[in-house]
């Protein structure tokens, strides 16, 4: 069962930025696309480097240590279509927003 986890208020991540944070016991990644909240694992599946600290631009993330690229709404991997990173839901409930990790 997924656990809903605080991680923070919206007006701390404006439109257009990441963060790395820490929820469950998990990283995550959470962005702010145009107003819309996302959050993905925080850790990039090909050498394990900080998705949170990866450069936004629009909907995609890039990786710092390695340049690989996800699409943050859905977490698709944009060489390979059968790579999707795993993502989590968001709740914002007034000013907080909430990641249910498992």
């Amino acid at each position: 069962m997924a656990e809903k986890v605080r991680v923070g208020s919206v007006s701390e991540i404006p439109p257009g930025t990441g963060r790395e944070l820490t929820a469950g016991g998990r990283v995550v990644a959470l962005y702010n696309v145009e107003g819309q909240f996302h959050a993905l694992d925080g850790v990039c599946p090909h050498a394990g480097g900080p998705l949170g600290q990866g450069e936004l631009q629009g909907k995609l993330v890039t990786c710092p240590w390695h340049g690989w690229q996800f699409d943050v709404t859905t977490g698709q991997y944009c060489l390979n279509a059968n790579l999707t990173h795993t993502s989590f839901a968001i709740t914002i409930e007034g000013n907080d927003v909430y990641v249910e990790v498992p």
